[in-house]
């Protein structure tokens, strides 16, 4: 639960974790988050968990099923941020060469 309570950016304590479970909009909360611009800080936070080898959803669902889920979300949501670094870029450009393109056009429409 600690790495869960760093990823929304609560204290990574159990009594801040109790305290989010029994929100009756968690699993809402979880579903909507901003995973499109996670915070390098929050990234670096959580690795000290995700790099465990006990860190993975089969062994986390032995012990609770409900956290083995919460374990997959964590990994899940590391893994699209580490690609996102990669994709991001690339989409910068092609909003860019789709946009040049689009001006194109337009100027060719025009004569």
């Amino acid at each position: 639960m600690s790495a869960v309570m760093i990823m929304l950016g609560k204290e990574p304590t159990w009594l801040s974790a109790k305290k989010e479970l029994a929100n009756p909009k968690f699993v809402d909360f979880i579903m909507q988050y901003d995973k499109e611009n996670i915070p390098q800080k929050t990234l670096k936070a959580i690795e000290k968990y995700t790099k465990l080898e006990n860190f993975n959803p089969e062994f986390v669902g032995q012990k609770s099923s409900a956290a083995g889920k919460l374990c997959l979300w964590v990994r899940s949501i590391e893994d699209y941020a580490k690609a996102l670094k990669v994709v991001g870029p690339k989409r910068e450009k092609k909003a860019y060469a789709e946009e040049q393109l689009r001006k194109k056009i337009e100027y060719l429409t025009s004569l």
